[in-house]
């Protein structure tokens, strides 16, 4: 009789789980028709998410107020602007320049307001510094008010004058929520003050043709404050930077990674069965009779879910890819991940396998598949993202397979490099190796008998 090898074992089990049409809609079919729904169903509604913690921002100040005010003073003094003003009416516009404080605007009544408060948290840093610390994910955006922001504020405030402020917000492409919440703050600081402006200038036109002339300026500083028309027409521009000009990430992405990385861990139950399913089936003892040692099989058990799992994954990506037009990032980090994935999870079906296997009962793989896959679901961030996740559960997902293999995906979508997943793939091989060896020492335990009594009570138990 023909000594069965490694290669042969992997194939029998191989061809039976691609045949098995329950494993296969399990394992391939479910994940294209959910990653296929999700993509289409979520696109306009992906960064609709309320529920998240308060966001860390950076503000970058490129202007000098002192300066600036300075500045303003000479050209008006001077006539740059197109009219000179007199000593007497630069005085005036210094009042009115220290009561209408940019400053306190911003930050006093804008970012420290008690509603904008509950969602932002903001520091005020120098560009560089927070440009690192968005690299970094400490932060989630940066907004940088520029050069000449105060004076042009000054400008468009006090004068009928109008220039044009660019604020920018760069966002951070891994923080595509709360980047996009930061992005909706914004926009209504630069529509509450273009929609200011707009009003103020109606009433200066309104007041020179009744020929008020510089009384229309009198209390400029308390029409201000109390204009409330909203109108649409404004001039203040807000420009949206993606980091390293990076994408966001697209709902077609983003449940492409989060599918494929949740439907591996059903290649791990359907795993947990074959080592009870060879001795229920009697193949285990005509294997064991044909010389077939018991190191071999389970060997053989450990590359066949390996395979699968890398099966089934490079069919989800090439499946995204063409269909869904899914951009994976760099196909070596993509396939190393997938490699790191299928080890860890070939691990874990070992580990279950001989558990399965010892207690003879198969509902504990049936449990796994039902109820911990869920639960390594939603810590991993399978269903929803870990960012909207209290800050406990993103802890958590550190240590999930899905969760480690997942991050790795998006990492690399953004275009990081194996520095910045090198952690992840070395615990998911950490991962899958303790299992490997847990699963080994339980399996020599029972050679030496020390579970058998248990497994013929089970047993015994199942047929009762």
């Amino acid at each position: 009789m023909r000594q069965l090898k490694y290669r042969d074992i992997v194939l029998k089990d191989l061809t039976v789980a691609i045949r098995d049409k329950k494993t296969l809609g399990t394992t391939i079919l479910m994940p294209i028709v959910l990653i296929t729904i999700l993509s289409f169903a979520l696109t306009s509604s992906f960064h609709d998410f309320t529920s998240v913690e308060q966001i860390d921002i950076a503000v970058v100040k490129n202007y000098n107020m002192e300066n600036e005010v300075d500045s303003l003073m000479k050209k008006l003094s001077s006539g740059e602007l197109g009219f000179k003003t007199s000593e007497e009416d630069l005085q005036d516009i210094k009042t009115l320049v220290d009561k209408i404080n940019i400053d306190k605007m911003f930050f006093d009544e804008f970012l420290e307001n008690k509603e904008i408060k509950k969602i932002v948290k903001y520091k005020i840093l120098d560009e560089k510094t927070a440009m690192n610390e968005l690299e970094k994910e400490k932060i989630s955006a940066v907004i940088v008010l520029p050069k000449d922001f105060a004076s042009d504020m000054y400008i468009n405030y006090l004068t009928p004058f109008r220039n044009e402020v660019n604020i920018k917000v760069i966002r951070h492409p891994n923080r595509n929520i709360s980047s996009q919440i930061v992005e909706e703050i914004v926009n209504g600081f630069a529509n509450v003050i273009n929609t200011t402006i707009i009003g103020k200038n109606l009433f200066i036109q309104a007041s020179m043709e009744e020929g008020l002339g510089k009384e229309a300026f009198a209390n400029i500083d308390e029409i201000v404050e109390n204009l409330t028309n909203n109108l649409k027409k404004y001039k203040v521009q807000i420009d949206y930077e993606d980091l390293n000009e990076r994408k966001p990430m697209t709902s077609a992405s983003y449940y492409s990674f989060s599918m494929a990385t949740m439907f591996i861990l059903f290649a791990a139950g359907y795993g947990s069965k074959l080592l009870l399913e060879e001795k229920d089936n009697k193949t285990y003892d005509r294997m064991t009779v044909g010389g077939v040692e018991k190191r071999k099989m389970v060997v053989g058990k450990i590359f066949t879910v390996f395979f699968y799992t890398m099966i089934q994954l490079l069919v989800l990506v090439v499946y995204s890819s063409i269909v869904l037009k899914v951009n994976w990032g760099n196909t070596f980090l993509v396939f190393l991940i997938c490699l790191t994935s299928s080890f860890c999870i070939a691990g874990l079906s070992i580990l279950l396998s001989s558990i399965v296997y010892l207690t003879g009962n198969y509902n504990i793989g049936n449990l796994f598949e039902t109820a911990v896959v869920q639960i390594m679901a939603v810590l991993g961030g399978s269903f929803f993202p870990i960012e909207v996740m209290p800050k406990t559960v993103q802890k958590l997902s550190n240590f999930t397979i899905n969760g480690l293999a997942l991050k790795s995906y998006i990492r690399v979508y953004f275009g990081h490099g194996i520095v910045e997943i090198y952690k992840n793939l070395v615990f998911l091989t950490i991962i899958g190796i303790v299992f490997m060896t847990i699963a080994i020492y339980l399996l020599k335990k029972e050679e030496r008998g020390e579970f058998r009594d248990k497994y013929h009570k089970t047993k015994a138990y199942g047929n009762a």
